[in-house]
């Protein structure tokens, strides 16, 4: 009897234990929401600090109020946490929680692309799938042919068939964006930003978007600075933060002191070579705001050019959750948000007078006084606009 007392204050000492403990956080079972949205990312993947976790944050973050575990699964974000999400410029776009499903399959190479769209349309059942970025076009495209019934979202590009020609498909959504715009204006800032009157650009890969934030870029540059050299490198990677690193490296040593990137996770090297080295050297990062980011170099961060992936994706997604979704092109500009610019130290980098002409040509864009350039090509002979 004695035996099985002590037995038994034991095994209430442990239960109270385990009791004061914190219990492990338990990961969602969101298998009974509304609508599956199924998405597909570009060779860079979750984590890129760029383009597909911008793309993550509006499906993940705003449409289904959920932040990724590591390891795979969904904890639920707090109303705190989901109000901080939403940056200042998008805080009048009334985005909400739309309680959907999340199913995110990674693309190492872009032979993933057509087998995660089979998986996420036969055996998943989803009800849109995305595809971010342009190198999916075809597969995009491809898909929405063979899958008729099921509607498909892609960013940055229209999608094309599997000769590359154009397809105009019903159930395909293409989100595109004036990247020369943003482009133009961080451009314009490392204009009047540079002590050296020599300015880097790391592009990824030559393809319309990256051609575009170019084009924009060295347009802005001639605007503010006419006198300013354009060292521009494509490294033909998106995932590569080496070669990021070594392009900075080299146009630092060409005498760049502000250097822009376009270049997804590649571009992640060209700040951690600009935190090596530190002042005088800046960084401009792109499509989110990288200057919030304390992995990469918030401290020589000037601004990032920002591209409202996160938003594009949200809207499609609520486009189905409302039965409002149909087929063919949106494009998102200065004008309606979908592109800006961070503040990051812009403040303590330019004079007052240079962020108030920085901005008097930012209302000259969405006013429709000038048109900033797609082609990089096209830079050299372009008028910059004057009154400013």
């Amino acid at each position: 009897m004695k035996k099985l007392l002590v037995v038994m204050l034991a095994m209430v000492l442990v239960v109270s234990l385990f009791a004061g403990c914190k219990p492990a956080s338990k990961k969602l079972d969101l298998s009974g929401r509304k609508f599956k949205i199924g998405l597909v990312t570009d060779v860079g993947g979750r984590g890129d600090r760029s383009f597909n976790d911008s793309a993550l944050r509006g499906l993940e973050t705003w449409a289904a109020k959920v932040k990724y575990v590591e390891g795979g699964g969904y904890e639920a974000l707090t109303d705190e946490e989901y109000k901080a999400s939403i940056p200042d410029d998008l805080k009048d776009k009334n985005i909400v929680p739309l309680d959907v499903e999340p199913i995110v399959l990674e693309s190492k190479a872009k032979e993933d692309y057509i087998p995660n769209i089979q998986t996420l349309v036969e055996q998943k059942h989803v009800d849109l799938v995305i595809g971010v970025g342009f190198m999916l076009a075809g597969a995009i495209g491809e898909s929405a042919q063979k899958y008729p019934n099921t509607k498909f979202m892609l960013i940055d590009s229209t999608p094309v068939d599997a000769n590359g020609n154009p397809v105009n498909l019903p159930n395909v959504v293409g989100y595109l964006f004036k990247e020369q715009e943003c482009g133009f204006l961080v451009g314009a800032i490392a204009g009047y930003a540079t002590k050296a009157n020599k300015v880097g650009y790391i592009g990824g890969m030559s393809i319309p978007p990256v051609l575009r934030y170019e084009a924009g870029f060295r347009a802005g540059v001639k605007t503010t600075n006419p006198n300013a050299e354009v060292i521009g490198q494509y490294t033909n990677s998106f995932t590569d933060a080496a070669l990021g690193k070594s392009a900075a490296q080299s146009q630092m040593a060409l005498g760049a002191d502000v250097l822009f990137h376009a270049a997804g996770a590649t571009g992640n090297g060209m700040f951690q070579a600009i935190c090596e080295k530190g002042a005088p050297y800046w960084g401009i990062g792109v499509d989110v705001d990288m200057g919030l980011d304390p992995n990469l170099c918030p401290d020589r961060t000037l601004t990032s050019a920002l591209k409202h992936v996160d938003y594009a994706t949200y809207e499609a997604i609520k486009s189905i959750v409302d039965g409002t979704f149909k087929g063919g092109v949106v494009v998102l500009s200065l004008k309606d948000g979908g592109v800006g610019y961070a503040p990051d130290h812009v403040k303590d980098v330019l004079s007052a007078d240079q962020i108030a002409k920085v901005e008097n040509l930012r209302k000259m864009i969405i006013d429709g006084k000038f048109t900033v350039p797609e082609d990089p090509n096209a830079v050299k002979s372009w008028t910059p606009p004057t009154g400013f």
